[in-house]
């Protein structure tokens, strides 16, 4: 860098007071425990005023050990890794600031935390026309910050931080011969009186603005964990009512090592209030529990009980929970509130657990609670939970299977006499010993298979059970019912219990359990298992599970039970989900119609519409898919170039925090350049760079961007954007579109100057199908306003659910078609789907 160019960096630079770099946090009270008060000290740079409130109100030393580890985790960035990068880095940073400079508050040392040793260090470089001072060097930049920067210290009392807007006068020594220097001059003094002036003057233009970055450097975690975290406390509020309660503890079984612990709370009907919920009195409970080992947290529970006042006994509501707890002496913290009275229960004991041997009987209950003693018998002898016998499919590989494939499967546990594997249901192998697998053929077309094996006792009972979906995409999100069992008949009490999968990168928000669809109990951490009561005299009955992650997406399994003969083949309570666009004459989406509005109509048999809203807020996720081969370069007319400028200006306007996006590229084949992210840099990073080669595989690439969607729910949609035909695909036009059927996901084609009247035919097709739309551009068209079109149908869509009225098992392609009340408009969404 010349003398002149840094000359014309540094020149604007003014003389402006700022304050030091940090403020005093206020002291910790006196009576903290020391181990606490060390934790304030030391992570005052990260924590917010909040969260400081927040740890200081809390009243049991082991509820700020718990906040102290959930602090950290919110702030992991690396969350699936073994270590916490950023706590082990910033402890190890503290124990070298303080070495180095005896505290850890000083502009230095705080530094020092938030970006870690300097590549080097520059100290007073020139005394005679600066004041003391360190520039520390960070060539390439910092995990968080990209490229080259400098910090800059200078020392008048203790060492400041220096801010570029301060400057350079802010750092001259006011010797008599740089004094009333300004600009060029003072630089042009730095250059000759300095042994090193040019390169001073390099890491002074290159000094960081705190002020610009440290809201990238800070983690900032939100405010939702806090909130999350004070809501689970078994503290009673400030001046709350409360209501009698009894607690009954029993310990009806094993889980492997572990002990079932079976707490049965009976709240007096007289002492408790209903609230109206959907229109019926209801009485709404939730249980939040603490189990203590050795004085620490040892697990924190939640639950929520609903139960219709018209199905609940004279005298007392029964609340049953299970948690498993190896042998040993704890201390089991219950706080029951009444929501709809606001008043509360809390009970302090201490819990002593039975080893594995004396766990075989329950401990008597009172006699005020025979019903729901004997309803919970019948629901604790079904089989037993174990973690003594498993099996457990071993991952296929990566990607789209067709053909023939080989599963092996790892059985574990005495008793397990053979093995079972099912294809879609129906067996297809038994194997007596080890090595189990099988080699199954799933066909040359891309379809969904369900995978499962069964690992069967001597006399053929099952033992133990896991599942798989091939080609399910990498986002699957399903939860299965592992009991009860379909068919079987259960008189007054069941075990509900539930497994899920979640998608990559996701969280579980809670998980839902239904008794037909009344909703029993909600829960909020695993084991996902819950006896269920069922009222006398219910006839047919299905248990429903719902898993909801927390961005409002949610999956569910039902199963039926208590119904005569092979009734069970004869009833379906899934639901089909349409989401549906409506336009008028000139294409622009309308909102505000009603139910009445539309007729739905299932191979030409009208549905009875069960759910209807007009959706803006379901999350959406959308994904770019971006043809880069060689057509789409320079000799193209700036094709890329406009499609890259269309899809930035899309995810700038349609992905909100809690939507997703994606991007993948392709030529030959597709490559996944941005994994599903809100995050806009990043977005615009993996459109960055590209360089136009290569074929066109159209129709493969549309079907391994349709797999990556696999297992999302919602608003989905893809944007095709390509200028030519298929070359070289391994998957024909009639696969791709059949595959396109089974996903659910729009597809919104758009073709640049695509002059091939069958591949427009053909993206046509797709999107129609799909329930998406086709546009076709010239070179020089405006793929902006082409991007703001989709983006408007996605905002304004409406959802559509119904049961179907065919309960035929045939998976066979069902025909859709919405047809609108008023002329004039026009229904979109997909032309059908696979039961």
């Amino acid at each position: 860098m010349s003398y002149r160019s840094l000359a014309h960096r540094l020149l604007p630079l003014l003389l402006v007071a700022l304050p030091a770099f940090a403020q005093e946090s206020p002291p910790a009270p006196d009576n903290l425990d020391p181990r606490h008060r060390k934790f304030l000290e030391e992570v005052a740079p990260l924590i917010n005023e909040k969260e400081r409130a927040a740890f200081l109100g809390l009243k049991q030393e082991y509820q700020r050990d718990a906040f102290i580890q959930r602090f950290w985790q919110q702030r992991d960035p690396f969350p699936k890794t073994a270590v916490n990068e950023l706590r082990v880095n910033w402890e190890d940073r503290i124990r070298i600031a303080k070495e180095r400079f005896g505290n850890i508050t000083e502009d230095r040392a705080l530094m020092l935390l938030f970006h870690g040793e300097p590549a080097e260090v520059m100290r007073s470089p020139c005394p005679d026309v600066l004041l003391p001072m360190e520039i520390w060097a960070y060539p390439g930049g910092t995990d968080r910050i990209r490229g080259d920067f400098t910090l800059v210290f200078v020392r008048r009392g203790p060492f400041r931080l220096w801010y570029p807007n301060e400057g350079i006068s802010g750092l001259l020594s006011f010797s008599h011969e740089t004094r009333g220097m300004t600009g060029l001059a003072l630089q042009q003094a730095i250059v000759q009186g300095c042994p090193r002036g040019d390169e001073v003057l390099g890491q002074l233009s290159r000094a960081l603005d705190w002020t610009q970055v440290k809201n990238k450097v800070i983690p900032d975690p939100g405010a939702e964990w806090l909130s999350a975290f004070l809501s689970y406390s078994t503290d009673l509020p400030e001046g709350a009512g409360t209501f009698p309660a009894q607690v009954d503890l029993s310990f009806p079984g094993r889980y492997g090592s572990r002990t079932t612990v079976q707490a049965l709370v009976s709240v007096p009907k007289e002492d408790v209030r209903p609230e109206v919920i959907k229109g019926n009195p209801s009485y709404t409970f939730t249980v939040d529990g603490e189990v203590l080992y050795k004085g620490d947290l040892f697990e924190h529970f939640r639950y929520r009980f609903v139960l219709p006042e018209s199905e609940t006994a004279a005298g007392t509501i029964p609340l049953v929970f299970q948690r498993y707890l190896r042998p040993g002496s704890y201390t089991l913290v219950l706080r029951v509130e009444d929501t709809g009275g606001k008043k509360f229960f809390r009970q302090e004991r201490e819990l002593e657990v039975p080893s594995v041997e004396s766990a075989a009987a329950p401990v008597p209950v009172p006699p005020a609670a025979t019903t729901a003693a004997a309803a919970l018998a019948e629901a604790n002898s079904g089989p037993a939970l174990s973690d003594e016998q498993s099996i457990r499919i071993l991952p296929p590989p990566p990607g789209l299977i067709t053909g023939k494939i080989r599963l092996e499967a790892t059985a574990t546990g005495e008793g397990i006499a053979k093995v079972s594997f099912l294809l879609n249901g129906k067996n297809v192998l038994t194997k007596a010993r080890p090595p189990y697998s099988v080699e199954l053929n799933v066909g040359e077309q891309p379809r969904l298979h369900r995978v499962t094996a069964v690992a069967l006792g001597a006399s053929g009972q099952k033992l133990a059970e896991d599942e798989i979906v091939i080609n399910s995409g990498p986002h699957r999100f399903s939860i299965r019912l592992v009991e009860p069992q379909a068919g079987k008949a259960y008189k007054s009490g069941l075990r509900a219990q539930a497994q899920v999968d979640l998608p990559e990168g996701e969280t579980l928000d809670r998980v839902e359990l239904y008794l037909n669809e009344t909703l029993v109990a909600t829960l909020f951490q695993p084991p996902y298992v819950q006896p269920v009561l069922i009222p006398q005299g219910q006839a047919l009955t299905y248990v429903r599970a719902v898993a909801y992650l927390a961005d409002g997406n949610s999956t569910e399994d039902t199963v039926l039970v208590n119904v005569p003969g092979d009734f069970t083949d004869q009833m379906d309570v899934q639901f089909v989900e349409l989401f549906t666009s409506v336009v008028d004459g000139r294409g622009r989406p309308v909102e505000g119609l009603g139910r009445d509005d539309f007729k739905v109509f299932e191979d030409g048999v009208e549905q009875d519409v069960r759910r209807f809203e007009l959706v803006k807020d379901v999350p959406i996720y959308a994904g770019v898919l971006l043809d880069t081969s060689g057509s789409m370069g320079d000799q193209g007319g700036g094709k890329m170039e406009a499609a890259v400028r269309g899809a930035l200006n899309f995810f700038e306007n349609v992905i909100t925090p809690k939507d997703r996006a994606a991007v993948i590229t392709f030529a030959d084949q597709p490559t996944l350049a941005v994994r599903f992210t809100n995050q806009q840099e990043v977005l615009a990073g993996g459109l960055a760079g590209l360089t136009a080669e290569g074929d066109t595989a159209l129709h493969d690439s549309i079907v391994y961007a349709l797999y990556y969607f696999g297992g999302l729910k919602g608003k989905r949609a893809i944007i095709v954007l390509s200028d030519g035909q298929d070359y070289g695909s391994k998957y024909s036009f009639a696969e791709t579109l059949e595959y396109a059927r089974r996903s659910g996901v729009s597809i919104y084609s758009i073709g640049i100057d695509l002059k091939d009247f069958e591949t427009r035919t053909k993206l046509q097709r797709l999107s129609e199908e799909t329930g998406g739309r086709a546009y076709f551009v010239g070179v020089g068209g405006d793929l902006t306003k082409t991007f703001e079109e989709v983006e408007k149908e996605l905002r304004s869509q409406y959802l559509l659910a119904y049961q179907s009225s065919n309960q035929s098992r045939e998976e066979k392609f069902r025909s859709v078609e919405v047809k609108m009340a008023k002329p004039g408009m026009e229904a979109k969404t997909v032309r059908g789907y696979y039961p």
